[in-house]
């Protein structure tokens, strides 16, 4: 079932690719609950969230209460805050798959 929403998530995100543009700012409605967040890394549908931090080079520690992954432009995406040593955080998108 929750596959079926995927696929059905994902092809309405690539449907949408055409009027909206390419920012994180174009975020779906449609986040992932930490159930599902934790079933899909298990299954590996999902990247675990260290792993796309390490991939993407970005330094500083995750502000672990702002951990989202929604479907953006088609694909599922971290969402989170990062705070980097001086204590100034930021959001930063993450690929998920």
């Amino acid at each position: 079932m929750r596959m079926k929403n995927f696929v059905q998530t994902a092809l309405a995100g690539l449907l949408a690719l055409g009027l909206v543009g390419g920012s994180a700012l174009a975020q779906s409605d449609e986040c992932l609950s930490k159930r599902d967040i934790q079933e899909m890394t298990d299954s590996g549908e999902l990247v675990q969230l260290s792993q796309a931090l390490a991939a993407s080079g970005v330094e500083g520690k995750i502000i672990s209460s702002q951990v989202k992954v929604c479907m953006v432009d088609g694909q599922w995406q971290w969402l989170v805050n990062v705070m980097d040593d001086t204590g100034e955080s930021r959001a930063v998108t993450l690929p998920a798959q």
